[in-house]
């Protein structure tokens, strides 16, 4: 099943024919000539086909198209307003740019003479005067093309996106509480490490080290990185234990011991990880050589 068009929504007053008119030609015209479907809210009578199909799709849009009309003069301002309910729309959309983070592609256009009033003081959004409804059409043809993909990315495709990203993590080398991993992205889209956790055999062999605000352990797309952190634990020394040797031997009694106090064992390596906003947690458990008389640790 081919992937559902994400939409623009065309906010035009449908007070005359023209109106409604002009607002079903820009919808047109948003589908043909781009990436994105048009859509053009027509008159709704109740607060659940209100809810549903305009301020819904108003969220889930990837652009906003305004076209004011004047709606008349107030006298003793000497003042000419548009509609009142596009400028709600206006209002929730610098909402969704503002505050929610997702920001849209925008063309905004207003009937000469019609006054600055409310948000659209405050914000930025280059209105494009015009006189007739074929000046609209005409400048449209020439801010479309450009308009190629989404200036953000849906929670929902957040999601996939998130799930599909791939990590190979291994031991590169350890020692005391030093401990470094190599970690290689196998996907398209960057990883931010927050946290890693060693285990082993299902017990934990170091506290969970968090990323330094001096560190950067981004994980370049299709790249491979080494992260070096502070265990705050001697792992060699957990993993000897784990392995089932004494826990108070020495240096002199551990070299006695022969081969002992050098063997491999398997460790866990668990990344928390930020991806586009999104947390998620990654794990690969290796194979380590342990050499407990230098408290080294070395992937295999």
């Amino acid at each position: 099943m081919p992937e559902q068009r994400k939409t623009v929504f065309i906010s035009c007053g449908q007070y005359t024919d023209e109106e409604k008119e002009l607002g079903k030609s820009v919808s047109e015209l948003v589908t043909k000539t781009t990436l994105f479907e048009g859509y053009f809210a027509q008159n709704e009578t109740t607060l659940e086909t209100l809810s549903e199909n305009v301020l819904r799709r108003l969220y889930e849009s990837v652009g906003l198209i305004v076209i004011m009309h004047h709606r008349g003069k107030i006298e003793d301002r000497k003042i000419i307003r548009a509609s009142v309910w596009i400028e709600q729309e206006v209002a929730i959309a610098t909402l969704m740019q503002q505050i929610l983070g997702r920001p849209l592609h925008v063309a905004l256009f207003i009937q000469h003479g019609i006054a600055i009033e409310g948000v659209r003081q405050q914000i930025q959004l280059n209105p494009i005067e015009f006189t007739t409804n074929d000046e609209v059409i005409a400048r449209l043809q020439e801010i479309l093309p450009k308009w190629t993909k989404p200036l953000y990315i849906g929670d929902e495709e957040r999601g996939k996106i998130a799930d599909s990203v791939m990590l190979s993590i291994k031991t590169d080398n350890g020692h005391h509480r030093n401990y470094t991993i190599q970690i290689e992205n196998h996907s398209k889209i960057d990883v931010e490490v927050r946290c890693i956790t060693l285990w082993s055999q299902g017990e934990k062999v170091s506290k969970p080290a968090f990323r330094p605000d001096n560190a950067n352990w981004s994980v370049p797309a299709q790249r491979p990185i080494s992260i070096q952190f502070d265990a705050q634990e001697d792992v060699a020394q957990r993993l000897w234990q784990l392995a089932g040797y004494p826990e108070d031997v020495d240096r002199w009694t551990a070299k006695k011991l022969g081969s002992a106090r050098q063997f491999q064992i398997k460790v866990r390596v668990v990344l928390r990880c930020e991806i586009l906003g999104l947390e998620r947690e990654f794990e690969d458990t290796r194979t380590v050589q342990v050499d407990f008389i230098n408290r080294q640790i070395t992937g295999v």
